[in-house]
């Protein structure tokens, strides 16, 4: 008959004892049943050889925690036993025993059995715990690539470091130096400006000393303007205003300039050179 794990199938029970009917169906009389499970199911290792690479193996099956508990269930690799740290619906996990402790005589390795109570017993299939010394070993060798590894890294961060600061050191000084020559520089700009405002403070008070005593000496336009003109020249014609027929000129010039300013005069001035 096929069971439902999830619905287990409810049994009644009693007892035969001198026809004493209150006790021939307990279950009725205390509203309890047995409840009947199907059997666990474990399944064997998907590989010929189940290789061990961690601390724990893990055993697959079906309805495994529904009618035992982990004291009920028994596993067994070789001469050792797998000390059990969970079970599941689905999934026993256990600590297998050590190589030597699982040693057997069979040539293929230590079988793993798991036994339920003293009727029910699962042949598992082979573990080799070889792959766990090949992983150790290549482990070692890893972890000697790791340290190996580490060093030269710390050797070349080391090399960069006192690079950088090799570099850092030379530009700070060279940092240093042009803050110095410009310190020193700013200093000499600052001594020749002092100076140079001093003997501008000395002939300003000079000029001013003489200012205060002889006045500011200056000439009129005219004769400024002549002086920049014609220098060198006292007796030049332009200078001499004075003159009768120079006063006559300039007053004929003047008339004539004012005709010309006449339409009038202008155009019989024209037509009269035009018709000479």
């Amino acid at each position: 008959q096929i069971f439902d794990p999830e619905n287990p199938m409810l049994l009644e029970y009693g007892f035969l004892m001198d026809n004493v009917l209150r006790v021939q169906n307990l279950s009725k009389t205390h509203n309890n049943h047995f409840e009947l499970y199907p059997n666990p199911e474990y399944f064997t290792f998907e590989e010929r050889v189940k290789y061990f690479k961690s601390e724990y193996l893990t055993i697959n099956g079906r309805n495994l925690d529904r009618a035992c508990k982990e004291s009920d269930v028994e596993v067994k690799i070789g001469n050792g036993y797998c000390n059990i740290t969970s079970l599941s619906r689905q999934q026993l996990t256990c600590r297998p025993p050590t190589e030597a402790a699982a040693a057997s005589d069979s040539p293929s390795g230590p079988e793993v059995i798991v036994r339920i109570g003293s009727s029910l017993e699962y042949r598992i299939g082979i573990l080799s715990y070889e792959s766990s010394n090949i992983i150790m070993d290549w482990g070692d060798n890893v972890v000697f690539g790791v340290i190996a590894g580490s060093f030269v890294f710390l050797l070349i961060f080391v090399a960069l470091l006192v690079a950088y600061r090799k570099k850092t050191s030379e530009s700070n000084r060279v940092l240093r130096n042009m803050q110095e020559q410009m310190d020193i520089l700013e200093l000499r700009v600052a001594a020749e400006c002092k100076e140079a405002f001093a003997e501008l403070q000395t002939e300003m008070t000079d000029l001013t000393g003489d200012l205060t005593s002889g006045g500011i000496p200056f000439l009129d336009y005219r004769s400024y303007a002549m002086k920049i003109l014609f220098p060198n020249h006292e007796d030049h014609i332009v200078l001499q205003w004075e003159r009768p027929e120079l006063l006559r000129k300039e007053k004929g010039l003047r008339l004539f300039a004012q005709l010309i300013m006449n339409k009038t005069f202008l155009l019989l001035f024209i037509r009269t050179l035009e018709s000479n």
